[in-house]
């Protein structure tokens, strides 16, 4: 029995390769000719609806030799294979399932694939997590903010599956007999495919036949020699673990028009030529949806954001989804954190070795009421009668501080693609992967809506059912520069999270002029239910979140929230042991 029509369905609207020579049917694609994006290579029952490792190694190995490397970003709680089952031809940088990383986790890993990839030019690179979509996504699309310019989609016939090479070969030979009519009935003909395939290319096809009749057959063959034998590709250049590479730093011009990352590769350190930007592309607004170029979208003004998105998405969906590839909204946003990064733009703030802190005052949500079926139900959920208006309540949480010390520690801060790596990745043995990565810091109980706040509601808010959150414990400090999560519930019946850094969406804080106190600034942050992690089940009711934050002056003594114990989170009733019962298409 074929098992391709469960793992057909379990994949979603997410494309899928079917390669006839290899007897395969992968949750895979090619995004661009040398860059690879997989679900997870599993055995046992998960093979009967992922794909079986045994398969994918016998599509990468009979296509690509020993030129390969894969990108694993599953942490060991989640989903474990020995390296060594892929050919020690692994890499891990792990992160939890439909969340975005620490930050500084993704310079590290871009600057391994940027070494891989610029070590030989038919190397390929493959990143998978568990379903391919969001979390390899998200690395992907900051590899490719690092470049200088964005790779086209692929041009070599091998990286499209057997139906799109249909395809392509038809409207190759309509092309060709449109420019060629005199000779193209009388005359068979013999090409090279695929643009940019020239003398000693590893791999192309032979097009043999004229008209209907036109038949392609694919030639593989080692570089100018056709008799190459297996002792030739255990001679292939790879990296072992124990293998340091030097990637040499970014070299960047800056215009108030562009904004391009070039990696240098010479052998001494590059320069940094920095031209002044009049106009900062910070603070961002947490939404995507606004025009780029305009106020709170400037990061977006160049375009390469959204074109990384779109080329991600037209690759890795099926033409008929509608969705952005990168679909969870934090982990988009965590894509604009690191083009900032990545072209020396991101605030001080957050690059400073010095910590500034904030001061989270205040979680508001904005739900529309229970409407006429729902009301029962609402009141089997969230109690009230009915009323939809059951305690609300919200955790606030950001990763293990040691796992964020350790990725800082290697260089994963500041501009993060130039310096030394190791081949292996930052998981290891599991030290911080074989648990939850991130802790609770806090939670947000009901409170009464002062003046202040009630002046920052919007004019219609009567309409909506109001729950406004305070500290519980009177006061929460964070770290300006670090990530947090918010999660928010009624009653014991989670409505979706989100996660931030507030450097990237407040003004930077004031200088210090003189003697006198700093005046603390509060700011308000919105986010849309659009900008808010799977609103599933009562969190369809989400119309806006508002989320306050206090500036805390360098000379405030109080200390920033530290993380919770299991004791203290179960204490506390804040407990995600169980993790986020949620399912992602594709999932």
């Amino acid at each position: 029995m074929s098992f391709d029509y469960v793992r057909k369905i379990v994949s979603g609207k997410k494309a899928r390769f079917i390669d006839p020579e290899n007897a395969v049917n992968l949750d895979l694609v090619y995004v661009t000719d040398r860059i690879i994006i997989m679900g997870y290579p599993a055995v046992g029952v998960a093979g009967l609806y992922r794909n079986r490792r045994r398969d994918v190694l016998k599509f990468i190995n009979s296509r690509h030799g020993e030129k390969w490397w894969i990108w694993n970003l599953c942490p060991l709680y989640e989903n474990a294979y020995s390296p060594e089952s892929m050919h020690g031809r692994v890499s891990r940088y792990p992160f939890p399932d439909h969340h975005p990383p620490p930050l500084p986790l993704l310079p590290l890993a871009v600057r391994e694939m940027t070494a891989w990839l610029e070590g030989d030019a038919e190397r390929v690179a493959i990143i998978h997590c568990k379903a391919g979509k969001g979390r390899s996504g998200t690395l992907l699309c900051s590899y490719l903010l690092s470049l200088p310019e964005l790779p086209p989609p692929p041009q070599l016939d091998r990286s499209y599956t057997h139906k799109e090479l249909k395809k392509r070969l038809e409207e190759r030979e309509s092309g060709r007999n449109n420019t060629d009519t005199a000779t193209s009935t009388s005359t068979s003909t013999t090409s090279l495919a695929g643009e940019g395939e020239g003398e000693g290319e590893r791999e192309g096809w032979v097009y043999v036949g004229s008209g209907k009749d036109i038949t392609g057959v694919q030639m593989t063959e080692p570089d100018g020699n056709a008799n190459a034998n297996a002792q030739d590709l255990e001679r292939t250049n790879t990296p072992a673990k124990s293998e340091k590479i030097e990637v040499h730093p970014v070299k960047r011009t800056k215009s108030t028009s562009s904004s391009t990352t070039t990696l240098s590769n010479t052998s001494s350190a590059s320069s940094v030529d920095i031209q002044v930007q009049t106009d900062p592309p910070y603070p961002i607004d947490i939404g995507d949806e606004g025009q780029p170029g305009t106020e709170g979208q400037i990061d977006r003004k160049d375009g390469r954001v959204d074109e990384v998105f779109k080329l991600h998405s037209s690759r890795r969906m099926k033409p008929t989804s509608s969705g952005r590839g990168v679909s969870i909204p934090s982990q988009r946003r965590w894509c604009r954190y690191i083009h900032l990064l990545f072209n020396n733009q991101a605030p001080p703030s957050y690059t400073s070795p010095k910590t500034s802190r904030v001061r989270l005052t205040s979680i508001t949500l904005l739900l529309h009421p229970p409407t006429g079926w729902q009301k029962p139900l609402a009141s089997l959920v969230v109690g009230s009668g009915g009323t939809g208006q059951g305690r609300a309540w919200a955790s606030v949480a950001r990763y293990d501080d040691e796992y964020v010390e350790e990725l800082k520690t290697r260089g994963g801060t500041g501009e993060g693609v130039g310096g030394q790596i190791s081949w292996g990745g930052v998981g290891g043995e599991g030290r911080f992967d074989t648990h939850k990565m991130f802790r609770s810091c806090g939670k947000m109980v009901s409170g009464d809506i002062d003046e202040s706040v009630l002046k920052t509601l919007p004019s219609d808010h009567e309409k909506y059912v109001v729950h406004h959150l305070t500290p519980s414990n009177n006061s929460l400090i964070l770290d300006r520069s670090r990530e947090f999560r918010m999660k928010f519930h009624i009653a014991s019946v989670p409505l979706g999270w989100t996660w931030m850094i507030p450097s990237f969406h407040l003004p930077e804080p004031p200088a210090k002029t003189s003697a006198e106190p700093p005046q603390k600034r509060t700011h308000t942050l919105h986010f849309p239910k659009s900008q808010v992690d799977f609103p599933l089940g009562p969190g369809q009711a989400i119309h806006e979140i508002l989320v306050r934050l206090e500036e805390v002056p360098e000379d405030e003594k109080e200390e920033t929230a530290r993380l919770m114990s299991d004791e203290e989170e179960r204490r506390e009733g804040v407990d995600d042991t169980r993790g986020e019962k949620v399912v992602e298409d594709g999932e």
